[in-house]
């Protein structure tokens, strides 16, 4: 079945009408904006990714107009709940426009609507590129590595070439002024979430207070992609065919998205290669100095990567709220708070490194008999942690190849809840542990919840500054509890950090 409408066609429709009558808005939709007699929807499809928007794929027929013909294009709309940060679609239509128009490599941005009629919410249309974004796969790929010396030469052009847009400008009159989302109100914005947030995060809360003492002079504001990372750039082969998601742009520091590019947390299979995963940082600041003629500060460049992690860390949390109050029913948001405590981990790791090696926690692992030289315990049923294990194993093992493969990363997400529910079953109390220590250090025993909500609120206004033992405590304990975390969400992560 296909839609197809006039501009004079039927009557808008709500988000919630059947299929059919979706694609015959949405063709009256882009009837109307592509000045065309009649447009045929003939494909509408849900790209995956896209973590806060959703993206829809659309083959059109217009039958005159600029567009006449068949098109390839992508639909960008807001999904049912988002982040206070991003655009408007709107908005991001207008900064792809921009972007587009000083020769960064984007797909063509066409027109926007704001007709509810086919999704419910704003949308803007823009040509559909070839190639794939899957940062796993790019920073995976063997038959890449020839190529990603280049590649980065090119991100490092792109980015030059988006810091070349400076205000004013007419055009992007709603990106508020740098001198309002500079720094210390991002920071300011932090500690707000974290006041509204119900577990105590110390190890952020710690990340902050050094950010609020090493706020560096302001810089000239240019545009900031704010998002510029592997897995927001498309690849066909080895060739850049569009840089994506451009839902939190605004006026920045152009150190901000160097750092962002180097954060860990985009390095994805490759935690080595400290540009995007794909190069040396060496190699890219110095193709990004060619293309802008601007000298990176490195000092700079570290102030605003400890802020990415704080960043992407609250960001991780916000997307699990959109499961925990919001209601949104996806897999990948519940994860991906869990994904906090790795840019803990990466806070710890930049600021206080040194003390890491006599802040690991005492080794758990059992001591048990050599295998065969005692019986089994008796037990009458399997543990909980047990069936788990086996659910997973038959999961992966048996059920995936049979799974589509446009469904396998569904496959991937439930064995990963799978795994740290049983991993946080047979928790060793590590934690506990650390509340002892919480303790002995106020001197006092209160529940845990009290006891870490006083440890975060100190941390925050730098209590143990002025006492080298209270301050050696405090990071120690912030080691463990991070480490502690991490084995049970993702020991893997740790492992790659050189951690266990």
């Amino acid at each position: 079945m296909v839609g197809t409408a006039s501009p004079q066609s039927d009557p808008p429709l709500g988000a919630d009408s059947p299929a059919e009558d979706r694609r015959a808005a949405l063709a009256r939709c882009l009837a109307v904006a592509g000045a065309a007699s009649t447009v045929e929807i003939t494909g509408l499809t849900q790209l995956q990714g896209g973590a806060i928007q959703e993206n829809w794929a659309v083959d059109a027929r217009f039958s005159d107009g600029p567009l006449a013909g068949d098109q390839r294009l992508v639909v960008r709309t807001t999904a049912s709940t988002g982040v206070a940060a991003s655009l408007s679609r709107l908005e991001e239509f207008a900064v792809l426009k921009a972007a587009f128009a000083a020769g960064v490599t984007v797909p063509e941005p066409l027109f926007a609507s704001d007709d509810a009629a086919a999704f419910g919410r704003p949308f803007f249309v823009m040509r559909r590129v070839n190639g794939i974004a899957a940062a796993h796969r790019i920073t995976r790929d063997a038959a890449l590595e020839p190529a990603f010396a280049a590649i980065a030469e090119r991100l490092a052009r792109e980015l030059a070439r988006i810091h070349a847009i400076r205000p004013p400008r007419p055009d992007l009159y709603f990106l508020a002024p740098y001198a309002e989302v500079g720094p210390a109100q991002q920071i300011a914005g932090f500690l707000a979430y974290l006041d509204r947030h119900p577990t105590p995060r110390p190890v952020l809360e710690w990340g902050i207070r050094w950010l609020e003492t090493h706020i560096p002079s302001p810089a000239e504001p240019v545009l900031c992609h704010h998002d510029f990372r592997t897995g927001n750039y498309m690849l066909d082969g080895a060739e850049l065919t569009g840089i994506l998601d451009w839902e939190f742009a605004g006026w920045g520091d152009p150190h901000e998205d160097i750092a962002w590019f180097c954060c860990k947390g985009w390095r994805f299979a490759r935690l080595d290669r400290e540009a995007g995963g794909i190069t040396g940082r060496t190699s890219f600041y110095r193709a990004y100095e060619s293309a802008s003629g601007r000298c990176m500060d490195p000092k700079r460049v570290r102030f605003w990567e400890v802020l990415a992690s704080v960043r992407w860390a609250v960001i991780a949390l916000q997307q699990s709220d959109r499961y925990m109050i919001g209601g949104e029913r996806n897999l990948d948001l519940a994860l991906t708070g869990r994904r906090a405590t790795e840019c803990e981990l990466e806070i710890l790791m930049l600021l206080d490194l040194g003390h890491e090696l006599s802040a690991r926690p005492p080794d758990r692992r059992s001591s048990a008999s050599p295998k065969g030289l005692e019986p089994p315990p008796m037990r009458d049923l399997p543990s909980g942690p047990a069936l788990l294990a086996l659910a997973r194993d038959v999961l992966l093992d048996d059920l995936m190849p049979l799974v589509p493969q446009d469904h396998r990363l569904d496959i991937l997400l439930i064995a990963n809840c799978m795994a740290i529910a049983q991993r946080e079953a047979e928790a060793d109390g590590s934690v506990q542990t650390i509340v002892s220590e919480l303790e002995m250090m106020y001197e006092r025993s209160e529940a845990a919840p009290a006891l870490a909500r006083r440890f975060a609120r100190d941390l925050r206004i730098g209590a143990f500054e002025n006492s080298e033992p209270l301050d050696r405590d405090a990071r120690a304990i912030l080691w463990r509890l991070t480490v502690a975390k991490l084995r049970q969400a993702n020991p893997r992560f740790l492992a790659a950090n050189g951690l266990s």
